[in-house]
């Protein structure tokens, strides 16, 4: 879910489920994550910590058997479950990404292998052996639903007019059954954990649960800005099903649990917290949090708390006033081969499976330093380059550094980093961009010029806003504006490209074009401070003192600094 798409529906009352928790709760945007469609944003909001501390953004492990899907042996931070059921709070789970294995963590809890479907009837799919506790197995066992069992009726909703689809030809619909099977799945697991079953059912009741809904995600994946009528209510309909699967696990919680939807966000836009329940007090002022606010809340609901996690908790959820420090127990360590096998396999001429090259470990670290360059371009460099030790030609890893330099007005290596570019990717814009960051911030403006020009012929709109960037840096406020615009043409909800405008707007004093400029922005993405900072600035420009300030504080509570904060109020945010 996208704050904007979970704002305007719920106010609207096309998603009854969620409005009605809205009403007796608080609701706001979720920050802080630098790409919300992978692993990472979940372990952070079950962890309290960024994917450098947790370890977790790769699809991907590696083990004695060569690499695998992500499992809980890369976690590096315990997650909400496993403290809570250190410190006696019984806890379950259904469908959290890496969680697998399932039956490996304390309490009840079920792994997406579960409804993962192997076989081409339900009698020919197995169970897993480990995505659930084996005394939860045989209960669980014919609570999935299989594909082949999602009829016509069950379709509609999602794709009205499947009488027009040529199946022969389209296998979106086999794709959709799939998705419903598994949703369907996930949810009988978690209605019979949450002890919504028939009495006579032995099922567990946790105090903590934690159900995971992909629905939703994948849904938007494949049909979002796709444009063809006969698909167009599916991502409409993947609201209205996530909205009733949680209306039912918020009616089967009671009303008075303490009800937390929390979703990272979709593509470049906030996602959404929302709180209800007797535990959450009145909070008008409340517009939003960070990511990783979502731990320490829970563990304050449960009557514990962490010094150590880097953000506060949600200021509206009551908690105890005594608060005992909240366990934290040691994960497994990753598996280690056995010796003595290997020895043994090798004696009868067996070898061992391969370690993954240096090139898959290179690209781990350039997809970390990928995820940390905007809020730590420092520790991105150094990722980077660890990442081109191992690969020296790591195409994502050159562009992370680049960047990185970029942001740290290091000059130094661009040059070189733009030439091993040039040579790697010839056909794309990223070389050129850094030799031309490389002139720019030695203040050899003429020569970027040509660099830069040959840059924005480059089709991908990360490079271009970089691009765009340099420009503004070179003094180039026109050049700047013609990249800006280019990136609005290719993609008109561009947040990035809306404050850019704005700033080069404002440059000319072309004050109400600028104004226009982040209001759409702040309507996209109400988080950045950089929006309320560039509009505090604006309005003082334009004598409206009294509501620039109020705009500049805003940007102070988002976590500008004050010095900022004062100066854009004042009107003099570049000076």
């Amino acid at each position: 879910m996208d704050w904007p798409g979970f704002d305007q529906a719920t106010r609207a009352g096309t998603l009854p489920h969620l409005a009605a928790l809205r009403r007796r709760g608080v609701a706001g945007w979720l920050s802080g994550v630098a790409d919300n469609s992978g692993l990472a944003p979940w372990v952070s909001i079950v962890t309290g910590y960024e994917p450098e501390y947790h370890g977790v953004w790769r699809t991907m492990e590696e083990w004695p058997g060569g690499v695998r899907p992500t499992t809980r042996a890369s976690w590096r931070v315990a997650p909400l479950w496993a403290r809570l059921e250190a410190a006696g709070v019984a806890t379950g789970g259904v469908g959290w990404p890496v969680s697998r294995p399932g039956a490996a963590w304390a309490g009840v809890h079920v792994d997406p292998d579960f409804a993962a479907p192997t076989g081409r009837t339900p009698m020919e799919w197995a169970l897993p052996l480990h995505c659930a506790p084996p005394e939860a197995r045989e209960a669980l066992r014919p609570r999935r639903v299989h594909p082949s069992q999602i009829s016509v009726a069950m379709l509609r909703p999602l794709v009205p007019d499947l009488a027009s689809i040529d199946q022969s030809r389209d296998a979106n619909l086999p794709g959709l059954a799939v998705g419903l099977a598994q949703t369907a799945s996930m949810q009988a697991a978690a209605v019979w954990l949450m002890g919504g079953v028939a009495e006579d059912d032995a099922s567990p009741s946790p105090e903590a649960m934690f159900v995971h809904h992909a629905s939703l995600g994948l849904a938007r994946a494949a049909f979002d800005g796709r444009g063809e009528d006969a698909f167009a209510e599916v991502v409409p309909g993947a609201w209205r099903l996530l909205d009733g699967l949680i209306g039912r696990l918020a009616d089967l919680a009671g009303p008075d649990a303490l009800v937390l939807v929390v979703s990272p966000g979709w593509r470049n836009s906030p996602g959404v917290v929302l709180a209800a329940g007797p535990p959450v007090a009145a909070d008008s002022d409340f517009r939003g949090a960070s990511l990783l606010s979502i731990a320490p809340s829970v563990l304050g609901h449960f009557g514990l708390q962490d010094a150590a996690l880097p953000c506060p908790a949600l200021p509206f959820i009551r908690t105890e006033a005594k608060a005992a420090p909240a366990p934290a127990p040691v994960l497994e360590r990753p598996a280690r081969a056995d010796a003595r096998l290997v020895h043994a396999l090798r004696k009868h001429g067996y070898r061992p499976p391969r370690r993954p090259p240096p090139a898959w470990r290179a690209t781990g670290a350039a997809e970390l330093a990928r995820l940390v360059l905007t809020r730590n371009p420092e520790l991105a460099a150094q990722l980077a380059e660890q990442a081109l030790r191992l690969d020296p030609s790591n195409v994502l890893a050159l562009r992370s550094r680049v960047r990185a330099l970029v942001a740290l007005e290091q000059p130094d290596a661009l040059a070189e980093l733009g030439d091993r570019l040039l040579l790697v990717a010839p056909d794309r814009g990223w070389g050129a961009l850094a030799h031309g960051a490389h002139h720019v911030l030695r203040r050899e403006i003429r020569l970027a010029q040509p660099w830069l020009t040959k840059a924005e012929a480059d089709p991908e709109v990360e490079t271009l806003l970089t691009v765009a960037a340099v420009w503004i840096a070179a003094s180039r406020h026109g050049a700047a504006e013609r990249v800006f615009r280019a990136v609005h043409e290719r993609d008109p909800d561009n947040v990035s490209a809306e404050i850019g405008l704005a700033l080069c707007q404002g440059m000319r004093r072309d004050f109400l074009g600028a104004e226009a400029a982040l209001n759409r922005a702040l309507k996209r993405d109400p988080t950045r401070p950089a929006i309320h900072l560039q509009l505090a600035q604006i309005l003082a420009r334009s004598g409206r003192k009294a509501e620039a300030a109020d705009v500049a504080q805003v940007a102070l509570r988002l976590g500008a600094s004050p010095e900022m904060a004062a100066a854009a109020a004042a009107g003099r945010l570049g000076d």
